[in-house]
């Protein structure tokens, strides 16, 4: 199994600087984050809107700025939405649930104080929790909080931590959290998948007799093979491949060694050990029996049988087998049989297959049918097998031909010979003109009266249409 780390990513937004005093987040208003900061000196308003500076920030006013909120705000101050008119009673709705529009009831705001022009010669408007008093002249006051106010965070797909952090969900990254984190960057697809990113995951699309969640098992002359993503000791590997009711492949023929070694190159690239260890003397396949077939060996291989070696298919020699230590880590693949499914997956009559656990499952689809579950009819009109303009009308692995007017065949390919399929009445000669024919009498010349039309002088679809005397035509309604 190929395992993903998704970690917890946090986006930063307006951040307070470290070089100045004390700094409190309150809370985020509208798209304002609220912060005390201490102040060094008299709280003055001009100290007030030095200290937000510093500190990378803007000053509210005493009120909101709102329409109908401007008295005692200027327009260098920040503007916000809220239903009370005062940027301390805000506050204290925001952090204590109460309103009071002074805000010398709510704890976080004690020895705040808030720039407010026009209201004393320089001093700022302060506010002490302790002895609920407000209106605290700032110019008899020193080293208290200014209350300052950034931008507040706008986390797309994330969470705003103390005004100033996105943390973003799962799947997300980027300055405001907007950004999809692309799970295919690594390639997570083998043996030819196609990686599908979603948010925070993936799939894979794989080809035809491939399966997985990530391509990772294949299907190949009725056996199936899975090819581990990590690597392990062979004893380990053998031990991972029984736990998932397989066991270490087994190669008994060159056209399969052939196959791994393609899908190897076409997935890690890397060495991947086989079933085979040695015993004294002897090459063992992994239910215990001697090595029966020739392999493709590296040059000089194989060693010499002996206690410890293990064969594998070596990534610098083209994949042939190679024996190396059975202690040394490498990837590996795993082999398990068909057998009929413990649930039958397959639609419309498909044979069920499975293997390593019910894992894996194949379906083998009647003719017509296609697809992973055998739930796609195979448009046999796609090649367009009806000529002359005929409507194909799609089957169960079949297909039929509806011609129009002139032609017929299982393919529209052949003219219609009217002359030979309809019968005029008696007397009456017929000529074929493809599309339609004619009934003339031979006396037309002389007859005395046209040709009366009724619903039995043409076949169904064709009208009877009068021709001058003693003739009438059948042709398309």
């Amino acid at each position: 199994m190929m395992w993903k780390f998704l970690l917890l990513l946090a986006a930063v937004c307006t951040l307070p600087s470290a070089s100045v005093g004390q700094q409190v987040y309150l809370a985020t208003i509208d798209t304002w984050s609220f912060w005390k900061i201490r102040a060094t000196g008299q709280m003055t308003n001009a100290n007030v809107k030095a200290t937000c500076e510093a500190a990378g920030m803007r000053y509210p006013g005493y009120r909101t700025g709102e329409d109908g909120c401007t008295y005692l705000w200027a327009s260098d101050c920040i503007t916000f939405h809220h239903a009370e008119c005062t940027t301390f009673g805000a506050l204290s709705s925001e952090l204590c649930g109460h309103t009071d529009g002074a805000g010398s009831q709510c704890q976080p705001l004690d020895d705040t104080f808030v720039y407010i022009p026009g209201w004393s010669l320089y001093g700022a408007y302060g506010v002490d929790y302790d002895t609920q008093t407000a209106g605290l002249q700032g110019g008899n006051y020193n080293n208290m909080y200014a209350l300052c106010a950034a931008p507040a965070c706008v986390c797309v797909h994330g969470t705003c931590t103390d005004g100033s952090t996105c943390t973003c969900e799962d799947g997300w990254t980027g300055h405001n959290c907007d950004q999809d984190i692309d799970e295919c960057a690594s390639n997570p697809c083998w043996l030819g998948g196609t990686c599908l990113d979603h948010v925070n995951g993936y799939s894979c699309a794989c080809p035809e007799d491939v399966t997985g969640k990530n391509c990772e098992m294949v299907l190949f002359a009725g056996e199936c093979y899975l090819f581990s993503p990590t690597s392990a000791a062979h004893p380990d590997a053998a031990r991972a491949c029984r736990a998932q009711d397989g066991h270490l492949v087994d190669i008994t023929d060159q056209q399969q060694q052939s196959f791994l070694a393609d899908k190897i190159a076409a997935t890690s690239g890397v060495s991947n050990w086989l079933a085979f260890k040695t015993a004294p003397a002897v090459f063992l396949y992994s239910h215990g029996a001697p090595l029966s077939v020739p392999l493709q060996w590296s040059a000089s291989e194989p060693a010499a049988p002996c206690d410890d070696l293990c064969v594998l298919l070596d990534s610098s020699d083209s994949f042939l087998a190679k024996t190396a230590p059975c202690t040394e880590q490498h990837n590996y693949i795993c082999q398990d049989d068909l057998k009929p499914c413990g649930q039958n997956i397959c639609q419309n009559g498909g044979v069920c297959t499975s293997c390593f656990n019910d894992s894996a499952a194949f379906c083998d689809c009647p003719a017509g049918l296609d697809g992973k579950t055998c739930e796609i009819d195979i448009d046999e009109c796609a090649s367009g097998p009806c000529q002359n303009g005929g409507s194909c009308h799609d089957g169960i692995n079949s297909y039929t031909c509806q011609c129009p007017i002139g032609y017929q065949g299982n393919h529209c390919e052949s003219e219609t010979d009217w002359c030979s399929q309809v019968q005029c009445p008696l007397g009456f000669v017929c000529q074929d003109f493809t599309f339609y024919f004619v009934c003339v009498h031979p006396s037309s010349t002389t007859r005395g009266l046209p040709y009366q039309c009724s619903s039995a002088s043409c076949p169904d679809g064709l009208n009877c249409t009068p021709e001058g005397v003693a003739a009438f035509s059948c042709r398309p309604e």
